[in-house]
């Protein structure tokens, strides 16, 4: 059901993370209610994962992960690069009047002040003035 689609997808969501944490029983149970909801092809990709890494339901920690002397490995089931590995984005999405305007407001103790009006104008000079 497409209904579904949005649901199923935050399941895989909070499987991926249960994932990236090796709370692997959490993250099956997310994964195949993602598949009940509305099944996808992540979902199933991830669950042939945990399958072929030798859990199996309700089995609990595969031997892979159980080695206390070894070293935690992480799920990484996107395709996007970690935050830290993005390019950094130099250019503004923002202009200088707009930055000007944004520091004229925040330097306004009051909304009055922020609509260039008197505390005591009327309730249309309100209005034509935020209209601005």
């Amino acid at each position: 059901m497409e209904v579904n689609k949005d649901e199923a997808e935050r399941c895989i969501d909070i499987a991926t993370e249960a994932l990236n944490s090796l709370k692997l029983e959490k993250a099956l149970k997310f994964l195949e209610k993602a598949q009940r909801l509305f099944p996808t092809e992540k979902a199933r990709a991830l669950l042939d994962l945990l399958s072929k890494n030798g859990t199996s339901p309700r089995q609990g920690v595969p031997s892979d992960f159980s080695g206390a002397s070894r070293p935690q490995q992480r799920w990484n089931t996107s395709d996007d690069p970690k935050p830290e590995q993005k390019p950094p984005d130099n250019s503004r999405s923002y202009t200088a009047d707009q930055l000007d305007a944004v520091r004229r407001i925040k330097q306004c103790r009051d909304f009055y002040e922020i609509l260039g009006v008197q505390k005591d104008s009327s309730e249309e000079e309100l209005k034509r003035s935020y209209r601005k």
